[in-house]
């Protein structure tokens, strides 16, 4: 029995080591924002939060943190209806090329995200010559380059979400004499209410904190808050730049926690 528990206990050690190994950066980070010196040392010479308080009177960083808000706001919504749609297509139809149109939604997962920024840039920059609109650097440019990152987050969780609901529901309500859109809004919407906040969750989390495609479509002056951490540490590094991370840290620990209690994070995978 008690060469059991060691057994078990030395089977766990691996499990810790790499937690660890991926929790040590984020406690650094945490750690780091409370120090009351300028200058980065170990031990600190001392806490304090004047770096919190100093953060809101920085304009630009309060600035590309609305700019950020916004553009993932948006993102968010218009992602959310494609992907319900293309989940509604993807789940309760046949269709030739199924597949296809699947690994599609999928896509932006699997090519590198700067090479999605390059190719999209590319694109408007040539239809732009094309029609004589400027279309890059663009708000909407910028808003529809993070919908497409976002589509395979809503595209996989509302799927998972339909396929838990049994079609024969919806076709109850249609005998009963309700319309198809009408079984839909009444029967589908509220089982699929949770797979749709945290689809929108995550796929704003993943637009918030998106850095490569921002990079080619923001207008200058105008920086979504990836970029303009990325700027500050090219000059200075401080306990500023962690006293913002820790911000964006709790913020996307809250909405994790909130998308997890709606729906699993396994399930997206």
């Amino acid at each position: 029995m008690q060469q059991s528990k060691w057994l078990t206990f030395f089977k766990r050690i691996p499990i810790f080591l790499i937690f660890g190994f991926i929790v040590l950066p984020v406690f650094m980070v945490i750690w780091i924002s409370f120090f009351s010196t300028s200058l980065i040392t170990f031990p600190p010479k001392g806490y304090s939060f004047k770096w919190f308080v100093e953060l809101l009177h920085h304009q630009e960083f309060l600035n590309s943190f609305f700019l950020s808000l916004r553009v993932s706001f948006f993102a968010m919504i218009i992602s959310l209806v494609l992907g319900l749609l293309g989940s509604i297509a993807l789940i309760r139809y046949n269709f030739k090329g199924k597949k296809i149109f699947e690994l599609l939604f999928l896509s932006p997962l699997i090519v590198p995200t700067i090479i999605t920024g390059i190719g999209i840039y590319i694109f408007l920059f040539n239809t732009e010559r094309l029609i004589g609109i400027d279309m890059v650097p663009n708000l909407w440019a910028l808003i529809t380059a993070h919908v497409i990152i976002c589509i395979p987050w809503t595209v996989r969780l509302i799927s998972a979400g339909l396929q838990s609901i049994n079609p024969s529901l919806e076709e109850a309500a249609i005998d009963l004499g309700s319309t198809r859109i009408q079984a839909f809004i009444k029967i589908v919407l509220p089982n699929l209410r949770p797979s749709i906040i945290a689809a929108g969750i995550l796929s704003f989390i993943h637009s918030f904190n998106n850095l490569e495609i921002s990079l080619m479509l923001v207008r200058p002056g105008e920086l979504t808050l990836p970029i303009e951490i990325l700027n500050y540490v090219f000059w200075k590094v401080d306990p500023l730049i962690a006293a913002v991370s820790t911000v964006q840290i709790i913020l996307i620990g809250i909405l994790m926690w909130i998308a997890n209690k709606f729906i699993s994070i396994r399930k997206v995978f």
